[in-house]
């Protein structure tokens, strides 16, 4: 009782000295209390803004002196750090895991200096913050050491703010979100959380600050666990029910090495283990471009699971110091936070692929799959065996889905670069085969890009028979030579070895609407839309093919689940311009013009001189019966590169402006 009293005194203090500072009134304070802080000449008002690295205990000791130094070097190079600091109005506390900075101009200083280190941790995913604010009263005092310290309810109710945070969260005292209130400029971004409970039963007013750049816009997980006496799922049963019970996501790994370049490794790990888990039958696997979208975010795991539709999230780091590598991981419930399995591998570089292949068995094991003899056989499968070959293909796979031109040439010269290191590495082979045949559709219809699309897809085959990814390339390659049964042959072997390949299906599909099998290339669409869910294209396309078949209610019906997908696609990737102007079709379909003219405006924004934006905002144009405007459209995609004319022959949202001669014109050209 007695440390409770002093507690709530020293609350009391820290109310009063405030109001006393900012003229309020003190209706109802003892007054001998009030002359006491009155009469203290070493209590002054600070604000205080006090700042931790979330998970730093879980991190090795090198790791946690690494961490500290980065986080220094971020705060002493912020603004507003360096001018209060130059003003002698600034006193530095560490903290082991973080640091206290005690500011003592204005409530403004230590929110302003938050959200430039905010800001700055953009470039430092793999650093966690939470930060907290907070003015109240504080003692300037000579520690140990004789430096300046401070101490007082001003330094202690800092960290209670803080405390009530995620990672991400930038969270203050409702006392210095008043005053901030007081300017307009900041209003928008104060959003209140109400009171939560911290040490000693105190109450405190908290308030998030965020806006769509900075801050964590997520309540945090201590409110939502005071908000009802029994813990909530982070995921509903509603939800829930609706997720298959073996699904997963993987998240990009952090970098955790020095160089920044090196996220390309890191990168290619996690989608390595994407790749080897997709193998798995009985495995639902988010795909790559929808768990990285939470790249860089503070996102909860529960909100990861709810948004991608599964039970499960593998997330990780990657160091990489010259030949040694320290790759952790560990697989949550997104249910429940709960976590399933978790390691840490030290080994020298070249163990990289037993160590994705373990990731991926404890993973099975974790998640009680049995897998069959061929699974096994196709996740234990090395690449290549040279180290270097296969640095080369992971930056190659990078820039590859970047899904611009120029990726697609600079990623062929890295998958051209592991093949002269290792002549035999198939997966490259077909690497430079996609790029070409990619390059061939979108950017450069040239005879080269075919001949070296067919050269290398032919080359992966003979060296790996058994790689679904390969046939898959063949086939490609195959239907842009218009080889239409011999790319069927091999889009059916790919599918006999991996039922679940998703781009199979997709390939598939669309080799048969360009050789106008319609039938076929709606099935083959819709598998693939069974396998991946979440995407929004092979079932937008198959609407295309339905309305040729004079289905029409099927292909409103393919509309509306193709811009339902596409809205979630585009809550975690709004600058994909290919959702924008997907769904831009999806509604002109639908009869809703004046969204659908804006979501192809915002395509264009995103990349004007894209050849695939332009010929499909195009095909909107069209749909929407503004011939000139499609016309213009599909001539400078023309001269960009496009040359795909079986795809122009069977694309329905041409119809209406077939009998136009500029059109006509187009079509000889191709």
């Amino acid at each position: 009782m007695t440390e409770l009293r002093n507690i709530i005194s020293v609350w009391i203090c820290d109310c009063l000295a405030v109001r006393s500072h900012y003229n309020f009134y003190f209706e109802g304070v003892p007054e001998n209390m009030v002359a006491k802080i009155r009469s203290d000449p070493h209590l002054e008002i600070a604000h205080v803004l006090f700042v931790d690295v979330v998970g730093y205990s879980r991190l090795l000791v090198n790791e946690q002196r690494e961490v500290v130094q980065q986080l220094n070097e971020i705060v002493r190079a912020a603004p507003q750090f360096r001018q209060s600091s130059a003003a002698g109005k600034l006193i530095r506390i560490a903290t082991g895991d973080g640091m206290a900075l005690v500011f003592f101009q204005s409530p403004e200083e230590p929110v302003h200096c938050a959200m430039e280190i905010a800001k700055a941790l953009k470039s430092y995913p793999h650093i966690r913050l939470r930060m907290g604010v907070h003015s109240g009263p504080v003692d300037q005092v000579t520690d140990l050491n004789d430096q300046t310290n401070v101490a007082g309810a001003g330094i202690n109710f800092a960290q209670r703010v803080m405390d009530c945070g995620d990672a991400g969260h930038i969270l203050i005292s409702k006392r210095v979100a008043d005053d901030l209130e007081q300017d307009r400029l900041w209003q928008p971004l104060l959003h209140q959380l109400g009171e939560i409970e911290v040490k000693h039963g105190v109450k405190l007013g908290i308030v998030n600050l965020y806006n769509a750049e900075l801050g964590n816009s997520r309540a945090p997980q201590r409110l939502s666990s005071q908000a009802a006496p029994a813990k909530e799922p982070l995921v509903s049963s509603a939800a829930v029910s609706d997720i298959p019970q073996k699904s997963i996501a993987v998240l990009a790994f952090v970098n955790m090495s020095n160089d920044p370049e090196n996220e390309f490794f890191s990168d290619g790990i996690a989608e390595e283990i994407i790749n080897a888990l997709t193998k798995i039958k009985a495995l639902r696997v988010a795909a790559r471009t929808s768990s990285f979208a939470f790249k860089g975010k503070n996102e909860h795991i529960g909100e990861v699971g709810r948004k991608l539709k599964v039970h499960t999230v593998l997330e990780g780091s990657v160091r990489k110091a010259g030949n040694r590598l320290r790759v952790t991981a560990q697989l949550v419930n997104a249910a429940d936070g709960y976590h399933l399995w978790s390691e840490r591998y030290d080994r020298q570089l070249e163990d990289v692929f037993e160590i994705q292949d373990e990731i991926a068995e404890n993973i099975v094991r974790a998640l009680r799959v049995v897998l069959g003899e061929d699974e096994k056989r196709a996740i234990e499968k090395a690449p290549t065996e040279n180290i270097q070959a296969y640095e080369y293909y992971l930056r190659g796979r990078q820039l590859q889905h970047q899904w611009r031109r120029t990726g697609m040439q600079y990623a062929r010269r890295m998958f051209d670069r592991a093949i002269e290191i290792d002549p035999n590495f198939a997966r490259a082979h077909a690497g430079v085969a996609d790029c070409c045949s990619f390059l061939y559709m979108y950017w450069d219809a040239s005879n080269a890009n075919l001949e070296e699309a067919d050269a290398s897809s032919r080359k992966a085959l003979g060296l790996d028979p058994a790689s679904p990814e390969a046939h898959t390339s063949r086939a490609v390659a195959l239907t842009l030579r218009r080889s239409y049964q011999e790319a069927r042959e091999e889009f059916e072997a790919a599918l006999r070895l991996n039922p679940m390949l998703y781009e199979a299906h997709y390939f598939y599909g669309r080799a048969c609407f360009t050789e106008g099998k319609l039938e076929e290339a709606v099935a083959h669409y819709r598998e693939a839309w069974r396998v991946r869910p979440e995407d929004y294209q092979a079932i937008y396309l198959s609407a295309e093919a339905l309305v040729k078949l004079g289905r029409r209610d099927e292909a409103l019906d393919a509309a509306r689940h193709g811009l339902k997908v596409a809205d979630a696609h585009l809550e975690l990737n709004p600058d994909d311009a290919r959702a924008w102007y997907l769904s831009a079709a999806a509604l002109m379909r639908l009869g809703q013009y004046e969204h659908a003219m804006e979501r192809a405006r915002r395509a264009s924004t995103i990349d004007p001189e894209d050849t695939a934006v332009l010929y499909n905002v195009g095909c909107v144009y069209a749909l929407a019966g503004s011939a000139a405007e499609a016309i213009d459209h599909l001539d400078k995609a023309i001269q960009n590169g496009f040359g795909q004319r079986e795809w122009v022959e069977n694309d329905s949202d041409w119809d209406s402006i077939r009998g136009e001669p500029r059109f006509q014109a187009l079509l000889r050209k191709l």
